[in-house]
């Protein structure tokens, strides 16, 4: 990058090095950062930006607010008074300052900050400092705030159906082809609008399948990180994508052709149709310099005017195509030949190589001079700048502005959550989409819950609302223990089905106190005639194992054994008073039985006792067999 250092604002990369109170593009002089930290932050944005090449400059939100901090906190602004509260104040301050996705940015490209200043011990102390800002979440579905985000990240039906409109209306001024054909190429394909704009004027691919259709795709470089790909147009949409990328190479064929002649004559002055036919040297009337600089059916005192305006006096002496041909070489754009040079793209193969002013629609075409349209070229056309008139105010839509408002990334949005709505794989999806990685498909996915809910019942009829539902009543009814009717004669409000029966424990008045302990806990309900009987006898014998090692355990002396004596001893007598009420021939089957346990604590139990108040007897329940 071309930049200079006594500056505090580069025009190149965009970039201000404004404080929190930095909100317009134009910085003012009260709101650049304070010295020394101003000094560094430039040194800091140059190093991480030839370091890592990026060209999202997320780490000037970071600066920003860590100024702001080292301000309040110390009153002065140097590095290396930066330390863990520093941080965390600076972190708070983000918050306040941005949204929740920026302030995460922000937190992250802190912690970064953080970890250079300890590397390059640049502070007087190490910082292992993490960020407290919590990614916000990708989605949200229900309520107030998953319409919110809907409504603000897709595009308002109303203004795409305009769109629509215009665009097949044919539009013959330069602005509105741009507008409308750069529309229906994003709502072709979900694409960054920075991707489509650096598309090669023969960007265009058709490839013969095996039923014998053509499909079609554009020749493509997504950005972060993904490598290039064709990206193909759904069948569907292929006709309106080459009407759209046709219109726009017609209009900008003079801008390549310019920029062509520009490469290779390099010492020439560019002759296009009106440019007249003379030596490089001989001197020009003015009507030959108007025709030369484009200027047709105009009166001499316009092209008088716009002579002085590049600079050149008739009176000084005459003036030649040479020298011309220096003024238009001095307005070449900075990385001319290079339209993108990361993409290794050239203005004279550039789809959307524009000549100036063929966007304005106030100004008149500067044929000489090339430009590159950026997304705020679109974006201020279609309603996103209040001070501008767009498209739709331009052709007098009746429709409020605020409902034609637009952005260039909510077509990409629209075209994810119908992709999702029409049940695409994520893989499918993330590949049309240009990216990396099949997470970043939550962001674009703006399904409400309801129609979440309907793909479910589509692609699983036994979900529906209106199914039959006995057969999983009944498979349920066989892993019970007890029938319902036998189930509302109990005296307890909960129950659930355990290894051995079903535990009646309420969960609202304690957690379990004997977790994984059944067998020994008064709350343990069996049923008599049940098939977990075969379980119960298992057990036992496991149990009986356990009782005489631990018997030989104590013999030998080993410390603890007793312990386990005792609680496998206890097991074994429970287990063996259960199963012989369980074999019982008097004891008729459906009959509930439940062990009671003496030794076993229990908080409502103790408080009772506390109040000197008597217990309600537990074997007076219909049906329910009590054994003590």
């Amino acid at each position: 990058m071309d930049l200079s250092w006594d500056e505090n604002q580069w025009p190149n990369p965009g970039v201000s090095f404004g404080n929190l109170d930095q909100t317009s593009r134009v910085l003012k002089p009260e709101n650049v950062l304070q010295e020394p930290f101003l000094t560094f932050a430039k040194a800091y944005f140059r190093y991480m930006q030839r370091a890592g090449k990026r060209k999202a400059f997320t780490e000037m939100r970071a600066l920003r607010v860590l100024e702001r901090a080292l301000v309040n906190r110390t009153g002065g602004a140097s590095i290396a008074d930066v330390d863990g509260c520093i941080l965390d104040a600076a972190a708070m301050l983000a918050r306040e300052a941005y949204s929740a996705g920026v302030a995460y940015q922000a937190g992250r490209e802190l912690a970064k900050l953080a970890t250079f200043l300890s590397d390059e011990r640049l502070v007087p102390r190490c910082l292992q400092w993490a960020s407290p800002i919590a990614r916000p979440a990708d989605t949200v579905r229900t309520g107030r705030q998953a319409r919110e985000e809907r409504v603000r990240k897709l595009p308002d039906a109303a203004a795409v159906e305009a769109m629509a409109e215009l665009f097949a209306s044919h539009p013959s001024e330069p602005r509105d082809v741009f507008t409308t054909s750069l529309s229906a190429m994003l709502l072709c394909a979900p694409s960054r609008i920075a991707e489509v704009l650096a598309l090669e004027s023969e960007c265009e691919v058709r490839e013969t399948c095996k039923d014998g259709s053509i499909s079609y795709g554009w020749r493509l470089w997504p950005g972060k990180g993904a490598a290039p790909y064709v990206k193909w147009i759904p069948g569907v949409m292929a006709p309106l994508a080459e009407e759209a990328i046709g219109r726009v190479r017609h209009m900008t064929q003079d801008a390549r052709w310019l920029a062509s002649w520009l490469e290779r004559n390099p010492d020439q002055f560019p002759r296009h149709a009106q440019c007249p036919r003379v030596a490089e040297d001989d001197a020009l009337s003015l009507d030959q310099i108007g025709a030369a600089l484009g200027c047709l059916d105009v009166d001499s005192n316009y092209i008088r005017g716009e002579i002085n305006r590049l600079g050149f006096f008739l009176r000084q002496g005459p003036i030649t195509l040479r020298m011309l041909n220096e003024w238009v070489r001095s307005k070449l754009p900075k990385e001319f030949p290079w339209y993108d040079k990361d993409r290794g793209l050239r203005f004279a193969d550039a789809l959307f190589s524009c000549l100036s002013n063929l966007l304005d629609t106030e100004r008149r075409v500067m044929p000489l001079v090339l430009k590159k349209p950026t997304s705020n070229t679109f974006n201020d056309d279609v309603g996103s700048r209040e001070n501008s008139a767009s498209i739709f105010e331009r052709h007098g839509m009746s429709v409020d502005k605020s409902s034609k408002k637009l952005t260039s990334h909510q077509f990409r949005h629209l075209l994810n959550t119908m992709a999702q709505r029409g049940g695409m794989s994520q893989a499918d999806i993330a590949h049309w989409s240009g990216r990396t990685s099949i997470e970043q498909n939550r962001v674009y996915d703006h399904l409400s819950e309801f129609e979440v809910v309907e793909m479910i019942k589509r692609h699983d009829p036994v979900l529906k609302t209106d199914s039959v539902v006995d057969s999983n009543l009944k498979l349920l009814a066989d892993k019970v223990p007890m029938t319902r009717q036998e189930f509302d004669l109990l005296l307890v409000p909960t129950a659930h089905v355990t290894e051995y029966g079903y535990c009646v424990h309420d969960f609202v008045m304690a957690p379990c106190q004997r977790f994984r302990d059944c067998l020994n806990c008064s709350e343990q309900m069996c049923v008599k005639g049940d098939r977990r009987l075969a379980r119960m006898q298992e057990r036992l014998m496991q149990v009986n194992a356990l009782v005489e090692r631990a018997s030989s355990e104590i013999a030998n002396g080993t410390a603890g054994a007793d312990r386990w004596f005792e609680t496998h001893q206890m097991t074994q007598q429970r287990l063996a008073q259960l199963i012989e009420v369980m074999q019982s021939a008097q004891v008729p089957d459906g009959t509930l039985i439940r062990l009671r346990a003496n030794q076993e604590f229990s908080p409502v139990r103790r408080a009772l006792r506390k109040r000197s108040l008597a217990l309600p007897p537990a074997d007076g329940q219909t049906g329910m067999l009590d054994n003590g």
